[in-house]
């Protein structure tokens, strides 16, 4: 049961998974956490409309750009409390949030851009 691919009751239509592992802890995944429970959701649990479904996972491998969550088959990175709000606002509206880094970074760059090779840019 310790395998996050198998779930041993239905999820809602959106499986919201956040990395709680430390880099994501240390740079604030228990504010997105709060951004969840704000919205009605608790670990473990499908909210009463069948939406959302919470679960804390261990690494999701985007340590890079932290904290981060995986809902469904799309990733969404260096996230906050209003940029994570913002997400499941437009999830539940029906919407498509931007998949990937919420500060527009390209792959794991550092948050004002590449600092090396910059002739290759």
């Amino acid at each position: 049961s310790f395998y996050t691919m198998y779930n041993l009751k239905p999820v809602g239509r959106f499986h919201v998974q956040v990395c709680g592992t430390t880099p994501c802890m240390l740079r604030g995944s228990d504010d997105i956490m709060k951004a969840c429970k704000d919205k009605g959701m608790a670990k473990g649990a499908t909210t009463a409309d069948g939406l959302f479904t919470l679960t804390e996972v261990e690494c999701l491998g985007a340590c890079a750009n932290a904290p981060m969550v995986q809902i469904n088959d799309h990733n969404y990175e260096d996230l906050t409390y209003d940029s994570m709000t913002a997400i499941l606002d437009m999830l539940a509206r029906g919407e498509e949030p931007k998949v990937g880094s919420q500060i527009g970074r390209t792959a794991s760059c550092p948050e004002a851009g590449p600092t090396t090779l910059q002739e290759m840019v």
